[in-house]
């Protein structure tokens, strides 16, 4: 498995299971990934950024290989990229749904699935949470930033120096 990530966190997802790491701010991840496959391609891309992403990704793909996309298409793209690889797009549109959620909080409570944690704040200090989001590259957040709807945790990252 291959993933982009800031250089400082490529310990980090390689941790979580990737085989390599590209580090997104300084390097094309297009011409990493035909580096690091020497020219085959991967079979599947998975697009959590979205912009030109549907547009590059199948420069990178094997062919047949596979686009799934779980962002919102801002704006038109050019996929005459997947043509020439064969390439298969899938979308995943979510919305609420109980069973779902149900089943995952299942699987989470088997240890299946675990949630990277990054931060958590108390429910009064939402508005913080989201002025860590938004200035995410100041601290060394990894994960998820959690709300604790019932009580008063606080875990924060540390600021990048």
């Amino acid at each position: 498995m291959i993933t982009t990530a800031r250089a400082r966190d490529h310990d980090f997802v390689r941790s979580l299971g990737a085989d390599a790491a590209i580090d997104f701010t300084t390097a094309d991840y297009v011409d990493a990934v035909a580096e690091l496959t020497r020219g085959s391609g991967v079979d599947v891309v998975l697009d959590t950024i979205g912009g030109d992403t549907l547009t590059r990704s199948p420069l990178t793909l094997a062919d047949f290989g596979r686009v799934v996309s779980v962002v919102d298409i801002a704006q038109p793209q050019n996929l005459i990229e997947a043509w020439g690889r064969n390439a298969a797009y899938h979308f995943v549109f979510t919305r609420q749904n109980r069973g779902k959620l149900d089943a995952l909080t299942a699987l989470v409570e088997r240890g299946l699935v675990k949630p990277v944690i990054g931060a958590t704040l108390p429910l009064a200090r939402t508005g913080e949470a989201h002025e860590l989001l938004e200035n995410r590259q100041s601290y060394a957040l990894r994960g998820k930033v959690a709300i604790d709807v019932a009580g008063d945790t606080v875990a924060l990252p540390p600021r990048v120096p």
